[in-house]
């Protein structure tokens, strides 16, 4: 072996152990990432979605170091072999990211829904309080109505300062002022939620299908044959999708914590 070649060989060798370096690297993040699985939880398929669309940079360096590795040293048999199986799983990693983009639409678009349902169901609850509080006859069955309002509320005096029907109408006119803002509130707040998903769904399709197009360019079935992308681009096709996500730190409360607030105490 010649010096040069000798040279090619070793530089070969620092592009493949870098690669699987990466790789190694990813997979390790992946399955830390991914502990404990629950496939069907949409949080769960949402935060991996997300790791995936922003850590994939790393695997496909790292690939595309091995695959280097194999063109810069062709004596080496199990470089060559080394390449090849990593191209054909390339080729996989590529429709894979487009089969994850339905994945992440149901997973953001379900996230918004349970948000959505929760808050509604707190302002039913609220509704249903004040119903209660309304038909009260008694201390007894106002403290019972009472306790039913959603969220941090301050308690009611023992014994009450004030008759029970004056009570009842200053608690009944708090309630529906929060009532109102709430309502308010949870439709605004729940209309920027759904822009902002969008904003990310739109932006994640984008990053799927260039991450596609990467490992596509990547990937083939066997050494001598053309690559995925290859073979698309000589090809007339089609491709529909959407892909998005929706991110842990925009899911903000939609509801406020409290409906009777502490200096509305009751004297």
């Amino acid at each position: 072996m010649s010096r040069s070649e000798w040279r090619s060989h070793e530089f070969a060798l620092v592009l493949h152990w870098a690669g699987v370096a990466l790789l190694a690297y990813f997979l390790v993040d992946l399955a830390f990432q991914a502990w404990p699985v629950a496939l069907l939880k949409p949080a769960w398929l949402d935060q991996m979605s997300g790791f995936l669309v922003g850590r994939s940079a790393t695997p496909l360096i790292g690939a595309l170091l091995i695959a280097a590795a194999s063109e810069m040293d062709h004596r080496s048999t199990v470089l060559a072999q080394r390449s090849a199986l990593l191209r054909r799983l390339a080729t996989w990693v590529a429709i894979g990211y487009l089969l994850l983009i339905p994945v992440q639409i149901y997973a953001g678009v379900k996230l918004l829904r349970e948000q959505q349902q929760i808050a509604t169901q707190q302002l039913s609850q609220a509704r249903r309080a004040m119903e209660a509080i309304q038909a009260s006859t008694t201390v007894a069955q106002l403290r019972q109505a009472y306790e039913g309002i959603p969220g941090n509320k301050a308690p009611l005096p023992e014994p009450l300062p004030v008759p029970l029907d004056t009570v009842k109408g200053r608690l009944l006119e708090a309630m529906d002022a929060r009532s109102k803002k709430a309502q308010y509130d949870f439709d605004q707040q729940m209309s920027t939620l759904w822009q902002r998903s969008l904003g990310l769904l739109f932006g994640n399709v984008l990053r799927m299908l260039i991450l596609f197009v990467g490992f596509a360019a990547l990937g083939r079935p066997s050494p001598g044959q053309p690559t995925l992308l290859t073979q698309m681009m000589n090809r007339p096709f089609r491709l529909h999708g959407m892909a998005g996500g929706f991110r842990q730190n925009d899911r903000n409360a939609v509801v406020p914590d409290g409906w009777i607030e502490d200096d509305q105490r009751i004297h």
